[in-house]
């Protein structure tokens, strides 16, 4: 059997034991994956969880029979690996082609020479430039040359290994790298003059380009140092200037999309592409760019510096709230990512109620290939941007395609093997996931089986005589087989490869579909969360909802999918859900949330005895029985709400706040609203309200009636700005903190 979770205890068992015990491990184990191999004889018992392959041998000289108990059978497929009826068989040859990357042996040893050949010459180029800053240069001037000397090869490097975004990337890269060595060596000082290096690195592009053949290299290396001269000069004048000239990322995005779209007109289709990946990347690092300006310019005012740290160890200290730091990379390459959050009870067992949900989040680059794997967990899926296609293979030699657009909400079955595309030429694909695992709770593993080293096949980790025997082939050839991809999980396709893979693929405007289409299953294919009919909506926002009444796929899982859209500067009515928990996701905007939570009050109380009396005494935002819990939300951040606990959420003013919740426990959720034209209050006999609130109940009325609005309202400041034509509420002082608000 192939156990990924054995691998993971044995490298921590190893890093506190010592690294000498590293050669002890088996060949067949490794960083993803370890085999776990057993004899059977009569009245011994073995347990293989959810999603872990296996195979079974029977001795040469008899029978073995066994008795297998399925424990969770509802919905469960056999997945082959081998044989007539494997995941191979059923997959077309485009996927198998770029999985493996099989390439002729003639092909391959030309590769290899040509990469030594340049690696020689690159070295030997490095080597006449150091010499030659030894011999015309002195003190500092010699290690200025040195420097660009380095640049200068990791740039010819790139040029020499890398394409397109990945060339850009890697060019990039040399520039940070010789930027920290500038303030290693000289100890933070200011960049030198950029003048002056711009000369040194064409003098260093004229020594290394010498003859007819490299005249046209020799021009780009003395264009690069001229760029280069040209974004210091911008970036010491925007220094001298205060950062009072800043640019406006979404304006240079602009003007860099209109430059690309010149290129297609060219017919530079490729080029395009490449150019509407650089156009995203250097939008994103201006946007850090000016995140990290702004920060570091917070202490000129030492009172509003101490507001936002004490603002931030608030929510250091809020077991409910996760910053996008929280999120970590379950995978990375240059063409996309998985982040996923920990588990939630490892941040407090307030949360052990979620102990068994993960959140997470993907993101591919366009034209991007994920390659097939399977999950020991069920996955909610909704598409928050782009258009991707999902291809998955069941049992029965069954086949699922479908294509993906943003609102869709699809749920895949755990053990379901597959793959996705980002078959968009431009924008990215964005996919919100929660993931329930089945085999150990709180966990789950990706098992990759095509592919090759990196991330590695499970295939590679069975033993040779069953993989010969099972697949009918022999060692070298698997060996051949098993060891061509090393890019990654998310990987780059070509637009043809592309359009072949997305092909005869339903859509959740088609209702989805089993494919190929009229063998009379039920669909299993995606619904559109933003096509269906609001389930609130008015002039501050609107609510669109999936639950099992809509998706029967969600029903055994318990789970709704919601897509809250808070109008800028509006806000959420106070509301309490009587089953469900909910997760919230920011995918777009920035605002605030505050929450009335029992818990950590009971928490806070037990401290306060543990330390000292004098500080049993309480802030005024809590009160004996609730706390108050606020954050501030922005893209990537995430909050859980436990059923019953009262919350409210209002927009910032200057853009709308979208949010993407998971509703856990779902059925037979109500939502319970404590303002709003629609309040419980409001519900409550005259007698209730008169003895609850001990005041005449025409007062209690002239407050929860005041509110003409349901659901979504005016914002706090829309309030103010509102009450200042003269409208003024009833003051009425203990009905207003009833909530802790």
């Amino acid at each position: 059997m192939i156990c990924p979770h054995l691998a993971c205890k044995s490298q921590r068992q190893q890093e506190g034991q010592g690294q000498e015990q590293e050669q002890e491990q088996e060949q067949r184990s490794s960083s993803n994956y370890q085999r776990v191999s057993s004899q059977l004889s009569p009245r011994t018992a073995f347990v293989i969880p959810v999603g872990h392959p296996f195979s079974i041998v029977a001795n040469k000289n008899e029978n073995l029979e066994v008795v297998v108990f399925g424990v969770n059978v509802q919905d469960s497929e056999r997945n082959f690996l081998a044989g007539f009826l494997s995941f191979s068989s059923k997959t077309i040859s485009k996927v198998a082609t770029m999985v493996f990357k099989m390439k002729l042996p003639l092909l391959l040893l030309l590769s290899i020479f040509l990469l030594s050949v340049t690696l020689s010459f690159a070295t030997r180029e490095s080597q006449q430039c150091q010499r030659q800053c030894q011999q015309h240069q002195q003190g500092q001037g010699q290690e200025q040359c040195r420097q660009t000397c380095e640049k200068h090869q990791c740039q010819r490097q790139c040029q020499q290994h890398q394409q397109g975004q990945g060339q850009e990337q890697c060019q990039r890269t040399c520039e940070k790298q010789q930027r920290e060595r500038e303030q290693q060596e000289g100890g933070g000082r200011k960049s030198t003059d950029p003048q002056r290096e711009f000369q040194q690195c064409k003098e260093s592009c004229q020594q290394q380009q010498r003859g007819q053949q490299q005249q046209e290299q020799q021009r780009q290396c003395i264009q690069q140092c001229d760029d280069r001269r040209k974004q210091q000069e911008k970036e010491q004048q925007q220094q001298e200037e205060g950062g009072k000239d800043r640019q406006d990322p979404q304006r240079k995005y602009q003007e860099c999309q209109h430059q690309c779209q010149q290129e297609s007109r060219r017919g530079q289709e490729q080029q395009q592409q490449e150019c509407q990946q650089r156009c995203e990347k250097d939008r994103e690092d201006l946007e850090e760019q000016q995140r990290q300006q702004e920060g570091s310019g917070r202490g000129d005012n030492p009172q509003q510096e101490e507001s936002e740290e004490q603002q931030q160890q608030q929510q250091d200290n809020n077991p409910y709230y996760f910053d996008q730091r929280s999120f970590k990379d379950r995978i990375r390459t240059q063409d996309g990512y998985l982040s996923v959050l920990p588990n939630f009870s490892e941040r407090s067992e307030i949360l052990r109620g979620l102990e068994n949900y993960r959140l997470a989040i993907f993101e591919a680059n366009p034209n991007t290939f994920w390659r097939p794997d399977y999950w020991d967990a069920d996955t909610v899926m909704l598409v928050v941007k782009g258009r991707g296609t999902l291809s998955l293979v069941q049992e029965t030699n069954k086949k699922e395609r479908y294509n993906l657009e943003r609102g869709d909400v699809i749920r895949i079955h755990s053990g379901a093997f597959g793959y996705i595309i980002n078959r968009d030429n431009n924008e990215k694909l964005q996919i919100v996931q929660l993931i329930i695992p089945v085999s150990i709770p709180g966990q789950f593993r990706e098992f990759y089986a095509a592919g090759g080293d990196n991330p590695e096949s499970l295939y590679k980790i069975f033993s040779d005589d069953i993989m010969e025997a099972a697949l009918n082939t022999p060692r070298d050839q698997l060996e051949k087989l098993f060891g061509k991809q090393r890019k990654g999980a998310i990987i780059k396709a070509s637009q043809e490869q592309i359009r072949a893979l997305s092909r005869h693929a339903s859509s959740s405007s088609e209702g989805g579909s089993i494919w190929p289409i009229g063998t009379g299953s039920q669909s299993r294919g995606p619904i559109n969360l933003l096509n269906k009919r609001p389930t609130f909506s008015n002039n501050y926002g609107k609510l669109h909802e999936v639950d099992a009444n809509d998706c029967k796929n969600l029903k055994d899982l318990d789970v709704s999918v919601i897509y809250t859209n808070i109008y800028k500067g509006s806000m959420m009515a106070p509301f309490y859900n009587s089953e469900s928990t909910r997760v919230i996701l920011v995918n777009k905007g920035r605002g605030r949330i505050e929450m009335i939570c029992p818990h950590l009050e009971r928490q806070s109380q037990r401290q306060h005895k543990e330390q000292q009396q004098e500080q049993e005494q309480e802030p005024k935002s809590s009160s004996g029985n609730y706390q108050r819990v606020s954050s501030q939300l922005s893209p990537r951040t995430a909050f859980v709400i436990p059923a019953g606990h009262p919350f409210s959420i209002v927009a910032d003013e200057n853009e709308n706040l979208e949010v993407v919740v998971f509703g856990v426990n779902a059925q037979d959720n109500q939502r319970n609203f404590l303002a709003g034209n629609e309040n419980v209050i409001n519900q409550l006999e005259k007698e209730a309200k008169e003895l609850s609130f001990n005041v005449p109940a025409r007062e209690v009325d002239a407050v929860f009636n005041n509110q003409e609005e349901s659901v979504f309202l005016p914002g706090p400041n829309q309030r103010q700005q509102k009450g200042k034509g003269g409208r003024q509420d009833p003051p009425l002082e203990s009905i207003l903190n009833f909530g802790g608000f």
